[in-house]
C-alpha cells in the first residue's frame, strides 16, 4: 500500500489556443463555448477535426471582433479580425448569440423554421446579419454552424 502509485486525473489536452496573451471577453467566450460544444458531442467532433478555415465574428454594437482559425482539429482565437478569412459574420451580440441557439436538423442543416431560425433568417435578408464569403462557402458556414450551436 504505501509504494502504491497512485494515478492523477489526466485533463484532455485543449482543444482550443489564444493567439494573444490577454485574449479579449469575447474571444474567450467563443473559444470556451467551441470547446465545451466539441467535446460534448461526437457529431461536432467530427466537423471540428475536419474544418480548416479562417472565420471572422465581428459584434457591430460592441465594435469587437474575433478570428477563429480552425485547423483541423485545433482551434486557435485571434482578438480582432486577421486577414484572409474564409467568411466574416458581422452583426449585433444578439444576432451572434441566436446563431449558437440554431437548432440542427436533417442532413446536418440549420434548422430555419423555428423561431430561432426564422429570426436568423430575418436578420440575414433584412441586412441586419451579414456574412461576407457565404456564396462560395456554404459548407464551411454549416460546418461552423454545427460546431457552434449548442442545441
Amino acid at each position: 500500500m504505501a509504494r502504491r502509485k497512485v494515478k492523477a486525473p489526466v485533463e484532455p489536452p485543449s482543444l482550443v489556443d489564444y493567439a494573444d496573451p490577454e485574449p479579449s471577453a469575447f474571444a474567450s467566450m467563443l473559444g470556451g463555448l467551441i470547446e465545451a460544444n466539441v467535446r460534448a458531442r461526437p457529431e461536432k467532433e467530427r466537423d471540428f477535426e475536419v474544418l480548416v478555415a479562417r472565420v471572422g465574428i465581428f459584434v457591430t454594437d460592441i465594435h469587437e471582433g474575433v478570428t477563429l482559425d480552425f485547423k483541423g482539429g485545433r482551434l486557435v482565437v485571434h482578438n480582432g479580425l486577421r486577414q484572409r478569412r474564409t467568411l466574416t459574420i458581422r452583426a449585433d451580440a444578439e444576432t451572434v448569440m441566436s446563431l449558437s441557439n440554431l437548432k440542427i436538423g436533417l442532413l446536418g442543416l440549420p434548422v430555419y423554421y423555428d423561431s430561432v431560425g426564422r429570426g436568423v433568417a430575418g436578420k440575414l435578408l433584412r441586412g441586419k446579419l451579414k456574412i461576407d464569403g457565404l456564396l462560395p462557402n456554404v459548407i464551411t458556414l454549416n460546418m461552423v454552424t454545427r460546431i457552434f450551436s449548442v442545441q
